[in-house]
């Protein structure tokens, strides 16, 4: 058990007796007075919301074991244990010292609580203690150790037993994103295992009320949930492992597409989609009275299906003292650890910057910021904080395509100051859908943290005595956790004085912070941590001002005048300061005289070379995008290229009209391309050019033949299903005989043949719809045609090539037997329709229908037997071939040849050939 011996500094002396009970209690005291102090804060919590926040939380409380927590709290009351396991693996942090501030995210050490809230934070505290099933000695609670390295040395973690963490996807001042499986999803069968967990940092993990926040913050995002929130389905905690399950998404952050058009701003359809999305996500949250404070590019996410998410709503209050001096222009998000609060300074409003209490006016703000740079690529103010931008009286550029009310809802919205800004999100909605209509996209609230610090102590402390009430014990722990935490953080800064905005900050909050703590006057050891820390600026001081550094050296002198009360020496130092710095500007002054001259001479050059560089570097970019227009893909998106169009026009026109014409012919070009492919697509691109560019020759002059269904990418699948045949269309209606493509050799070129013989049916069908000859057939329509002469099938094969305006002729003798073939491994089917008797099997004799029998590997069908077939041998000889069902079996094979002078007769029939367009 930790020892809070050292420290009581004259404050209430009843006190004494919880260090007294805490030497001499054992582990059963420990037990007895959990329950009896469970009992009791149970029937004192009075406020009816807590009580409701408590019942949500108490299925999640996690035991920590009792000699991690022992020695956690020998260990400066580190509230963080390390695993049990000395093998176990766990994920690889950098640890930074508060002191440090590498971190994206900054922190401030918790004010002094108001009474009121301290006595709500021990009653929630305390109930979550009495409400968790105590381990027994058997079964200690133990951080559970983690997986083996993968082969690539990263580290794999599972949590409670279920949740496989599989990949980083991201990772931020609150904790890292990993990408996880669910193995009760994996168990279940579930197509999609996956979720997204995010495990806490250790700065959140520490914070005294870190869990009951999380709970809060997790309550309020279900509240707003819906199919276009992030979901945020549970928070949990495995041994020191404070982490969030949430749904896992796999699309594109708005912040990285806004990068992709900084050009242009982002195509306008997807532009007011995402944008309208956005603003019916903020109505419904506020609605439910939850303000975002973090509205920003990276906190909308773009899902594979075009859904816009918004995420991390309400993580807390905005933060009042901003670090700007790291000299980094990221979108970082801004953290305070004592509110839990964030925000992110270029999209943070005027009143978030000073502290004042959120308001769904903030979120306007920066709903504002992200409208202007969805549609223009660029920040309204270049990135500055709204202060800053107050100060210099910027005003955003008008945005030149949108209408008058547009411009003005989101002017409007950019309003520096609450009173003159848009009144409501659904106003700002209303007036953009004045001409336009967004889906709407209900946006997700994301994280908070998890404390465990008043949780762990309750568990294991021992009995006091009765006239000690809960209150003194929690008010005692608190003190000595958070004053030992305070220690461990001065010395750390002590230890390395860097003198960086961020030390000079933490050490000033740390100072403050174990002032804030005591109920009278500091301890002596504050007292003198104090003067040495002002002895540290004043050598500090004396270094700089020797290395003439003034400005670093005034910073200095202001911030140290707070850690004394004797400033005489400081006072000196300033006065000395103030003189070297006079000598300093007079020296200045005199160059910045003698430069003035020659700056005068220069500025109208540089000033002309600037507009010049800026206007090329601008037209260079739009001209890139056109060009990335006409690499000319299978599609190509004429809405997204006529914007690149108009954009190279507005920057230049002069030097825009003399790529005019190379740009054009491109264009032509690869509308062809792409006419071969998908005609359809093609004419529709050609119609939209010829909007953007009238009357263009090039463009006109574009030719798109439509696709022939019948070409040499399926030429050898006939026998593989009707995807792989053709049928033309007549111009009237109908359709002509089932082909299937041949593929070519070194002889003969790839053309299309009739699968099956022509049929009785398809004869009649000509003979009705041309007028040219009179045919009814009796019958099974669906046998072969015979009886017709060379003249009838000629007149055939010219109305089908006018009707389908292809060309269809009778095959050639070698197309015909290289058809019928196939390959050398084709067989010839053994039920062909050929004279057979043999045994009681009798074959022939009569016509079977044309679609009887097997096909060969290329798709035909009875092309031996049945009826033998017409073909042009060499010289325009007519022959027939393939045998018939008059044929002995053996004569039945695709070399049998029979000359044939044309004339009628009952055996003869034949198959139609076609070109094709590709060849």
């Amino acid at each position: 058990m930790a020892n809070f011996d050292d420290q009581n500094d004259g404050r209430d002396p009843n006190k004494t007796v919880f260090k007294n009970v805490r030497q001499n209690a054992d582990d059963s005291a420990s037990s007895k007075i959990s329950e009896q102090v469970g009992v009791k804060d149970r029937t004192d919590i009075e406020n009816k919301d807590s009580q409701k926040e408590l019942e949500t939380a108490q299925d999640k409380t996690v035991f920590v074991n009792k000699k991690t927590v022992n020695a956690n709290l020998n260990d400066k009351t580190q509230l963080a244990s390390r695993p049990a396991n000395p093998n176990a693996t766990v994920i690889k942090k950098t640890e930074t010292p508060i002191s440090q501030g590498h971190d994206s995210t900054r922190f401030k050490a918790p004010d002094k609580k108001p009474k009121a809230q301290v006595e709500k934070h021990n009653q929630v505290e305390e109930h979550n203690r009495t409400q968790v099933k105590k381990p027994s000695p058997q079964e200690p609670v133990e951080p559970r150790p983690m997986p083996s390295t993968t082969a690539t040395g990263s580290y794999l973690q599972v949590l409670k037993d279920r949740f496989v963490l599989e990949e980083v996807l991201g990772a931020g001042g609150m904790g890292v994103v990993y990408k996880a499986k669910d193995r009760l999803k994996v168990e279940a069968k579930d197509s999609d295992p996956y979720v997204a967990i995010k495990v806490l940092s250790e700065e959140f993990k520490s914070h005294p009320e870190a869990f009951i926040s999380l709970q809060r913050e997790s309550r309020k995002t279900q509240r707003i949930a819906n199919p276009n929130t992030v979901k945020v389905y549970d928070f949990d905690r495995d041994g020191d492992n404070v982490f969030m399950t949430m749904e896992y998404l796999v699309g594109q952050p708005l912040d990285q597409m806004v990068k992709q058009y900084h050009a242009t701003g982002l195509p306008r359809n997807e532009a007011w989609k995402i944008l309208l999305g956005m603003c019916t996500a903020l109505t419904h949250a506020h609605e439910e009275n939850i303000v975002h404070s973090d509205l920003k590019p990276g906190n909308v996410y773009v899902t594979e299906n075009g859904t816009a998410k918004i995420f991390d709503f309400g993580i807390a209050r905005a933060v009042a003292n901003i670090d700007r001096h790291t000299g980094e222009n990221l979108d970082r998000t801004v953290f305070d650890a004592g509110n839990l609060g964030a925000l992110t300074p270029a999209y943070a409003s005027l009143e978030m910057l000073m502290g004042h209490t959120p308001d769904t006016r903030d979120d306007i703000y920066a709903l504002g910021c992200v409208a202007y740079e969805i549609l223009t690529g660029e920040h309204p103010f270049t990135r500055l904080p709204a202060d800053e931008a107050f100060k210099k009286k910027l005003k955003p550029k008008r945005i030149p395509d949108i209408n008058k009310r547009q411009w003005k809802a989101i002017e409007a919205a950019l309003a520096f100051e609450r009173k003159d800004r848009i009144e409501s999100v659904e106003e700002f909605h209303k007036q953009l859908t004045a001409k336009g209509k967004a889906k709407p996209v209900v946006a997700i609230a994301a994280v908070t943290l998890i404390g465990i610090s008043l949780f762990v102590f309750n568990q294991f402390i021992e009995k006091p005595v009765t006239e000690v009430s809960q209150s003194e014990i929690r008010d005692e722990l608190e003190f000595e956790i958070r004053y030992k935490l305070f220690k461990k953080n001065i010395e750390e800064l002590l230890a390395n004085p860097s003198f960086s905005p961020e030390w000079e900050n933490t050490m000033w909050n740390n100072i403050e912070g174990v002032k804030g703590i005591f109920e009278g006057e500091p301890d002596e050891w504050y007292v003198t941590t104090k003067t040495k820390v002002y002895q540290l600026y004043i050598d500090k001081i004396n270094e700089v001002i020797e290395k003439s550094n003034f400005e670093f050296a005034t910073g200095l002198i202001d911030n140290a005048y707070r850690y004394t009360n004797d400033p005489s020496e400081l006072d000196e130092s300033k006065v000395k300061l103030a003189d070297m710095i006079r000598q300093e500007q007079l020296r200045r002054e005199e160059e910045k005289r003698l430069a003035q001259e020659q700056e005068k001479v220069n500025k109208a050059k540089q000033k002309q070379t600037a507009e010049k560089r800026k206007q090329n570097s601008l037209f260079n970019v739009a001209n890139a995008n056109v060009n990335k227009h006409l690499e000319c893909a299978s599609t190509l998106n004429m809405r997204d290229f006529k914007i690149a169009i108009e954009k190279l026009r507005s920057i230049d026109l002069a030097r825009y009209k003399k790529l005019e014409g190379t740009i054009t012919d491109q264009l032509a070009q690869c509308i062809t391309a792409i006419g071969k492919i998908n005609p359809e697509h093609a004419k529709d691109s050609k119609r939209y050019a010829l909007r953007i560019f009238k009357n263009n020759s090039a463009l006109t002059a574009v030719t798109i033949k439509p696709r022939d269904d019948c070409n040499s990418a399926i030429a050898g699948l006939g026998a593989r299903g009707e995807r792989a045949v053709c049928r033309d269309k007549f111009q009237n209606g109908g359709l002509g005989p089932t082909l299937v493509v041949i593929p070519s050799n070194n002889r003969i070129k790839s053309f299309a043949i009739g699968k099956y013989e022509i049929s009785l049916a398809e004869i009649e069908n000509y003979c009705k719809k041309s007028k040219e000859c009179s045919m009814q057939a009796t019958g099974n329509k669906n046998l072969p045609v015979t009886k017709v002469n060379i003249e009838t099938i000629s007149n055939y094969l010219k109305w089908l090539s006018k009707t389908t305006r292809k060309k269809y002729r009778l095959p050639t003798r070698r197309e015909w037997v290289y058809a019928a073939k196939s390959n050398s491994k084709n067989k010839l089917d053994s039920n062909r329709n050929c004279q057979l008797s043999t045994r009681g099997i009798e074959k022939g004799g009569e016509l079977v229908r044309t679609t009887t029998g097997r096909q060969n590997a290329w798709g035909l069908v009875n092309y031996a037997g049945n009826a033998q077939e017409l073909v042009y041998d060499t010289g325009r000889k007519l022959v027939a071939v393939g045998g018939s069902f008059k044929s002995s079996m053996e004569s039945c094979n695709p070399t049998t040849i029979t000359s044939h002078s044309g004339s009628p007769d009952e055996v003869t029939g034949f198959r139609v050939a076609r070109e094709l367009a590709d060849n």
